[in-house]
């Protein structure tokens, strides 16, 4: 076994790949726990927007939950629409692309590709932060844990969807089960001990709540849905019947996702809970309900588990949405290629590179990466509520549920625009300007690569197929530097292909040139090999050999063609590539993009066994 298979796993067949997609549980497990992840910090939030109107402001996020949880409600019944509508995933884009055209399509593709990418960086720094808290000493080593996560991440998700699906499900069920004991235990135990707060900590009006107020508590806490559209963008992911399976997985992600938020938020409520600086909500919960012993330890150790593997949610919906872009010809089609493990590995690799440079770039700060995030996937959820309102209408479907589909398309719709735009306007100064700008941006690279994949395919397509190979006339022009077995080789190819050879060498001075052409005398290959020596007073190989093929190209106007054959000595060894200087692979490297000029190298290859006698 070699080392990638070592690494990554051995390499796996086509007809393997049903065996390797994901069943109910693995799939969740795999595209829930960037959702599932918000409850860590969803209910915060809000109270931290609320809680600078005074402690009185803080019963609103009780009907600001309700109103979090019921656009969650109209998202699920949505999504599993568009799965049903769509069982080979992509979610927003492809019913955007079918319904509204291609520009709120590629919006919703950019935002979410973005989205992807800032989920990997704000969830692994997350994850970080609340293990330096735990461990102050690793401080220093933040960037380097963080990039060490994503790295790792990355790796895993090479290896294919299951094995991640294996590694990271214990974690994620485990947060699911103590939060949801958590709120159960919560609601019935006494709040007696619960911290005793003024007597205006109750559903009255302070004078400083503004509309406003309530709208960026509204915007915060809708960070609690990022990552609802993961399972739609996944569908192909599921076992057959995917779309049965995906329809499912939406259905448990919500009532999961919707009890821990809304469950959360009110027991936060009933027993006082402050937001501060230095204990997040849930821990001041279960320290509350619980005490600081065993499950408040290890509530906090899977909270900083599921915070990282909520990454791991890109990991799969990025690919998978890059590679129905770039099937549309939006992005490169190396998105499309699937590696030994069935996996999009060039999607994977991107991801992970870009996620750990902007880590990097940010220096592992969350604060600085969250003002970026969740603007992306709320501009998706708007396109995704509008064009399923339009499919609807378009079709004209006399379905019962038309009409509940539609109002829910436009409520939705209404309310994930203006998450959008109260974000973009409250965190403009803090960062959001970058996703502003970067969306439109990767809008406008798609249409660069369309463009050149149309302009290609027109300069490649037969309009007919009347068109035969001609047989021309070949002049091959072979750079020498000396005579040896390697310049007999590549003549003798050169011969095999036309009778009229060039052997071109460079001299540096005229004593140098005399030599060159005394040794050729005495070889005197063949008279179909003329020999052309050229100085160069500067020293310069390429220059020269340049000048004279661009020169002899003119003036053949490459009648007959011009074939340069370059040889190239192939080490056994990589390390003794340094030992030589490969001239050839530069000189390759300037006529590739000569017009009318056909390069081709001839490999000369060391025997490992000759040794120094």
């Amino acid at each position: 076994m070699n080392w990638k298979a070592l690494i990554f796993g051995r390499p796996m067949k086509t007809r393997d790949s049903e065996t390797a997609k994901l069943g109910l549980w693995q799939g969740l497990s795999i595209l829930s726990p960037d959702a599932l992840s918000s409850v860590a910090y969803g209910t915060e939030a809000i109270l931290v927007v609320l809680a600078t109107a005074g402690i009185g402001a803080l019963w609103y996020s009780l009907p600001i939950s309700g109103v979090i949880a019921l656009l969650l409600v109209f998202l699920i019944m949505s999504y599993r629409q568009i799965v049903a509508a769509y069982p080979n995933g992509g979610g927003a884009y492809v019913i955007g692309r079918d319904t509204l055209g291609n520009f709120p399509s590629l919006l919703a593709g950019a935002a979410l590709l973005v989205d992807y990418t800032l989920t990997v960086s704000v969830s692994v720094t997350a994850g970080v932060a609340a293990l330096v808290s735990a461990f102050p000493h690793l401080a220093p080593y933040t960037v380097v844990l963080g990039v060490a996560i994503v790295l790792l991440l990355t790796m895993v998700n090479l290896r294919g969807v299951r094995e991640s699906a294996q590694l990271f499900a214990g974690p994620v069920y485990l947060f699911i089960l103590m939060i949801l004991v958590m709120v159960a235990v919560g609601l019935v135990v006494p709040a007696a001990h619960a911290p005793r707060l003024p007597a205006y900590f109750a559903p009255t009006v302070p004078s400083t709540v503004t509309f406003l107020l309530v709208l960026r508590a509204f915007s915060s806490g809708s960070s609690a849905l990022t990552g609802v559209e993961a399972i739609s963008n996944g569908v192909p992911l599921f076992k057959e019947p995917g779309t049965r399976r995906a329809r499912t997985a939406l259905l448990l992600l919500g009532l999961f996702l919707g009890t821990m938020f809304v469950g959360t938020s009110v027991i936060a409520y009933r027993f006082h809970i402050v937001p501060n600086g230095h204990v997040t909500v849930l821990q001041q919960l279960a320290a509350h309900i619980f005490g600081q012993g065993l499950f408040f330890y290890l509530l906090s150790f899977v909270t900083m588990a599921i915070l990282s593997i909520a990454a791991n949610t890109s990991f799969a919906g990025f690919p998978q949405l890059a590679s129905l872009m770039a099937r549309d010809q939006w992005m490169p089609r190396m998105f499309v290629a699937r590696g030994d493990r069935l996996v999009y590995q060039n999607g994977i690799m991107v991801l992970g590179t870009v996620s750990a440079l902007l880590i990097i770039l940010f220096r592992g700060n969350t604060e600085s990466l969250i003002p970026l995030y969740a603007i992306g996937v709320y501009m998706s959820f708007t396109i995704a509520m509008i064009s399923l309102v339009k499919k609807r209408l378009r079709d004209k479907d006399t379905t019962p549920g038309r009409t509940t589909t539609v109002f829910i398309g436009v409520v939705g719709a209404f309310l994930t625009a203006t998450v959008v735009i109260v974000a973009i306007i409250s965190k403009f100064t803090e960062g959001a300007w970058i996703v502003v700008l970067a969306i439109p941006g990767l809008m406008f690279a798609f249409h660069r690569v369309r463009a050149h994949y149309i302009s290609v395919a027109n300069q490649l397509r037969l309009t007919t197929l009347d068109v035969k190979p001609i047989a021309a006339a070949l002049t091959v022009i072979v750079p020498v530097a000396s005579i040896n077995r390697m310049t007999i080789a590549t003549m003798s190819y050169a011969l095999s292909m036309s009778d009229q050879v060039i052997a071109l060498s460079v001299a540096f001075n005229p004593e140098q040139e005399a030599r060159i052409r005394d040794r050729w005398a005495q070889w005197n290959p063949s008279p179909h090999i003329r020999l052309v020596v050229l100085t160069s007073q500067y020293r310069s190989v390429l220059r020269p050999l340049l000048h004279f093929i661009d020169h002899f190209s003119e003036l053949t106007d490459s009648k007959p063609h011009l074939l340069v054959l370059i040889p190239e000595l192939v080490v056994p060894k990589p390390w003794q590539n340094i030992l030589h200087n490969h001239m050839g692979i530069s000189l390759q490297a300037r006529l590739v993009f000569r017009k009318n000029i056909v390069v081709a190298m001839v490999p000369y290859r060391l025997n490992p066994e000759v040794r120094e006698k």
